[in-house]
Parts: structure tokens; C-alpha cells; sequence
């Protein structure tokens, strides 16, 4: 009996610390909630594809390089205050094809209900048009989570919605999403340590361009890879890592995780407003050998566009313009840059401005 007894104790004692645990709708971001992440620069020698059950990730060691504050808000413009239960102001949106100056203030819609997390509209503004943001419902959600959210669960979604604006051409795009929640168990980060579930998502769009009911086109984009740790409560993934498949190989784009603040780093706030520059914009984005940025002088003012790495250091200098109030486009040549993820700085004096821009 006590021999028993014994090995039980050496067993408890090698039990795991977490369960598995179950996600839902209460797990969501609200209207209200304000989430602060830092970006690394990569996830070091940790193979981040992997995954199972009770499984244990230690991501102790990512250096954060810059840090942004996510801010989650009521929707109050028709028709998205009666469709969405959240927006989000977009700080690095998917790129709209054909439009020639860049649409601006990007924002995601979601719905979060007891069955899934769902993405049903987006706005932007576009100023050769209208004074106002232009409103596209999606045709179909593409749903980001399916609740209840376990280990184990397979689900795919396609989302499609079309802009028909006139004088824009017809603009349309279809997102497939294929998602497995491939392990459960523990995250380390340097924020802290999560119980978790793990959901890695395919997700293949295409976009559609018709100038006229007899003339359009298809352009698929690279594949996109999103591995998501989930964990109770925490509202959005405790670690996101994005990735590309090109040429066969996955080129990571952005590795993001729930922090504290760190005062040491740059922080971006996604409704920043600068007194002399702001409402930075890129076009398309990602973007490869070329890109366009806009962006909002107050006054008369010498604007200076220079790209810098995520550790805050000079790429590559675009010059600087003088510039009377209103909005300004400019062209960037992105030629001989490596692929990766990199901070747009638009600066007038002592004000800044940025906005993160992906390179194929």
C-alpha cells in the first residue's frame, strides 16, 4: 500500500501544470478594451511550427523592437452599429488593387457571437470621391475563430465582399481560411505564461478587377499562415506569428505579443495625431518593388519619408519635400530592400509618424 502510495505522489508531482482549456465568445475583444503588444524582430531558434497536445513553447527569449497600442471601439456609422459588436482602426491593412491614391483610415469590423468571431465589413476613406468613409459590407464572413474553440477542432471559411463605386472599377476579393487547433499547453513570453490553445490558419486570397462586365482579371496573393496562441480571457492571441509562403518557403512577416509597456521602445499608437503630419497611409501593402505613401500636412511644412527596420534603424532615406497644407502622395522606390517587415517614418520637425509596411 505504501509503494502505492508513493507512485501516485511521483505522478501527481509529474502532471502537467496547465489543462486544456476551451475558448468562446467571452474570450473576445469588447468595444472599449485597449491591448498593448510588442513586435519582435523573429522567433530565434524556436521552431514555431510545431505543435501537439500538453505541449510546451518557450518563447522566453523574443526581444520586443517596437510596442503599438490596440484600440477596439463601438461602431457608430451606418451600417456597420447595427451589423458589427466591434471595429478596429487597421494600422497595416490588406492593400486595395487599382485604386491610384491611397484610401486611408482603414477599419475592421467584426461580430463576436456564442458562434464565432467573425470579420463582416471594413471602411476607408478616399478622397477623390467622397468627404466620407465608404462603407463595404462582406458578401460572406470570413470567420476568424468558430466557438466553442478546442483542441482537435478543423473548420474552414470563405469570406467575399466586392466594392462597386463608381468611378472605381469593380474591386473584389475572396478569402479562404482553413484553421486546425493543432495543440494545447504552455506559452512562455517575456510577458508571462499562458495555458493555451494553438490555431494555425491557411488563409489564400484573391483579389477580382473587372473595368466592365466583359473585362476582368484575378490576382491570387502568396499564401498567408497565421499561428495563434489563444489563452482565457486575454481577448487576442498572447503570441501571433504571420508568415508567407514564397517560393515554398515561409518568410515570417510579423511576430506580435501581448507586453507591458517598455519605455525603452518607439510606441506607435494607432490614433495618433500629429500637429504638422498624420493619417500616414501605404499603398499596396504589402508591397515589392515599389510603394505609395499618403499622408495629411496641417500647414506649410518639409516633410521627410524614410524607411527603417523594426529596431529602429535607417534603411533608406526618401529625401524631403516641401509641402502646403492637404494630402500628399508620394512614390518609393523599394528596389534592393530585403524581404521583411519595416516602419514607414514620416517626420516634420519635431512630429513623427509611422506605419508598418510589409516587403515581398
Amino acid at each position: 500500500m505504501k509503494i502505492y502510495y508513493i507512485i501516485w505522489i511521483v505522478c501527481f508531482g509529474c502532471s502537467p501544470l496547465f489543462s486544456q482549456i476551451t475558448i468562446t465568445n467571452n474570450d473576445m475583444p469588447a468595444a472599449g478594451d485597449n491591448i498593448h503588444v510588442s513586435y519582435a524582430a523573429g522567433v530565434g531558434a524556436v521552431n514555431h511550427t510545431l505543435a501537439g497536445p500538453n505541449y510546451l513553447w518557450d518563447f522566453s527569449t523574443l526581444i520586443p523592437n517596437l510596442q503599438r497600442d490596440l484600440h477596439y471601439l463601438t461602431p457608430t456609422a451606418l451600417p456597420f452599429n447595427f451589423l458589427s459588436t466591434v471595429s478596429f482602426l487597421n494600422p497595416s491593412p490588406d492593400s486595395l488593387p487599382v485604386i491610384g491614391n491611397i484610401p486611408s483610415n482603414f477599419t475592421d469590423y467584426f461580430k463576436n457571437g456564442s458562434s464565432g468571431f467573425r470579420r463582416n465589413g471594413l471602411s476607408f476613406d478616399y478622397g477623390p470621391l467622397t468627404s466620407f468613409s465608404i462603407p463595404v459590407i462582406f458578401t460572406s464572413s470570413d470567420y476568424v475563430f468558430r466557438f466553442p474553440l478546442n483542441y482537435g477542432d478543423l473548420d474552414t471559411s470563405d469570406g467575399a465582399y466586392a466594392i462597386n463605386f463608381p468611378p472605381l472599377p469593380y474591386i473584389g476579393q475572396t478569402i479562404h481560411r482553413e484553421s486546425n487547433v493543432d495543440g494545447w499547453g504552455t506559452l512562455i513570453t517575456p510577458f508571462g505564461t499562458f495555458n493555451t490553445l494553438r490555431v494555425v490558419s491557411y488563409v489564400s486570397t484573391i483579389d477580382t478587377i473587372a473595368l466592365d462586365s466583359l473585362t476582368g482579371f484575378s490576382i491570387p496573393r502568396p499564401l498567408e499562415i497565421q499561428y495563434k496562441w489563444m489563452a482565457a480571457g486575454m481577448k487576442i492571441p498572447v503570441l501571433e506569428i504571420d508568415a508567407q509562403l514564397l517560393a515554398n518557403n515561409e518568410v515570417i512577416s510579423n511576430v506580435i505579443y501581448q507586453d507591458s509597456m517598455r519605455i525603452t521602445l518607439p510606441q506607435v499608437g494607432l490614433n495618433e495625431v500629429i500637429q504638422s503630419v498624420s493619417k500616414l497611409g501605404v499603398y499596396p501593402n504589402p508591397a515589392t518593388q515599389t510603394c505609395f505613401v499618403n499622408y495629411h500636412s496641417s500647414n506649410r511644412a518639409s516633410v521627410s519619408i524614410m524607411l527603417l527596420d523594426l529596431a529602429g534603424r535607417e534603411v533608406k532615406n526618401f529625401g524631403t519635400e516641401s509641402t502646403l497644407p492637404g494630402t500628399h502622395t508620394k512614390e518609393l522606390d523599394l528596389n534592393g530592400i530585403a524581404v521583411g517587415t519595416y516602419l514607414i517614418k514620416a517626420t516634420s520637425g519635431t512630429d513623427s509618424i509611422f506605419q508598418l509596411v510589409m516587403i515581398n
